[in-house]
């Protein structure tokens, strides 16, 4: 004779089922890599497999002339020769000089850029690729780059908001914190999320665009207040601009007691504003916060560092 289930158990037993696969799609969509296609809108379309700079991403690109900035900083910049030492990097095209900073329990690291062409500050994806949880060590990118330094960027590869515009490819709109762009003319602008308009912008010659902030610096003058909940210390990096062709890479250890507790947003924004930015923007930080020179890491990430979706990197070429 067969024994009868009881209801109660069946409807226990279906509940349960039905939890491990709502469980397991979930997981499957944080954990798995996507990649997506760029398109004209920045909106992402069907999952697929697209690489940086794709036929279908260019359609949203600018095509815009660059400018040399050779003759505005005559001496920055050697006739073909390459001079290194363990801090700075001279060529015809680019000037890097790092500095080590360790004051009041906090270490950080400075790199002072000079680049004779935009071209010369690119972005990267890991694994050359645009998409979701497509991960990489700062290092290992920056490497297959040939990148002369590098930071990690705003890790736009964590969330499936925000703007991405990479190497003046409009991969994604879709603003949800602030914006800073870096247009071709070498220039720097940030926006609140909801002035950002990203057809305008690519209009308007935009190169690069991160989505993660907040802003710290304007006009010149740090700021006092900001956008963000983690205004406490914390490993950081940011991004400054000065004038056209000089801009300002910066790295922040912390959470490591007796080496650096790290900034907070207040004492990032005013370094920055010390450093002579007229603006300057928070990137991704705490375990991520990462800086190469060379092929070697130069500061002390949190917990070793972790993998990330891209960099910001100086190269040499174009």
């Amino acid at each position: 004779m067969r024994k009868k289930r009881h209801p109660a158990m069946m409807i226990l037993l279906d509940i349960l089922a039905v939890a491990v696969i709502v469980g397991g799609i979930a997981a499957y969509r944080l954990l798995i890599p996507e990649t997506y296609v760029a398109n004209a809108s920045g909106t992402e379309a069907a999952p697929a497999s697209v690489t940086s700079g794709s036929a279908a991403g260019a359609a949203a690109g600018t095509t815009t002339g660059t400018s040399d900035w050779g003759a505005s900083f005559p001496d920055k910049f050697t006739d073909g020769d390459v001079i290194e030492t363990d801090s700075t990097y001279m060529s015809e095209n680019v000037n890097v000089t790092m500095t080590m900073v360790q004051e009041d329990g906090i270490t950080y690291y400075v790199q002072d850029i000079y680049v004779r062409s935009i071209e010369n500050l690119k972005t990267a994806f890991a694994e050359d690729t645009y998409g979701k949880a497509v991960t990489d060590w700062v290092l290992d990118m920056a490497i297959e780059n040939d990148a002369v330094t590098a930071i990690n960027g705003d890790y736009y590869g964590v969330e499936s908001g925000g703007v991405v515009i990479r190497n003046g490819v409009l991969y994604r709109d879709d603003a949800n914190a602030d914006v800073l762009v870096l247009y071709y003319d070498g220039t720097m602008k940030a926006f609140p999320a909801s002035e950002f308009d990203a057809d305008l912008e690519m209009a308007n010659g935009a190169y690069q665009a991160w989505n993660f902030g907040p802003v710290l610096v304007e006009d010149g003058t740090a700021l006092t207040s900001f956008s963000s909940r983690i205004s406490s210390a914390n490993p950081r990096t940011a991004i400054g601009y000065v004038e056209p062709g000089h801009y300002v890479f910066i790295t922040v250890d912390g959470r490591q007691a007796g080496y650096s507790s790290g900034m907070t947003l207040k004492q990032l924004a005013e370094t920055m504003e010390a450093l002579g930015c007229q603006v300057a923007y928070n990137l991704d930080g705490g375990q991520t916060s990462t800086m190469t020179f060379g092929d070697e890491i130069a500061n002390q990430p949190y917990k070793g560092g972790r993998l990330t979706s891209d960099i910001i990197f100086i190269t040499d070429g174009e």
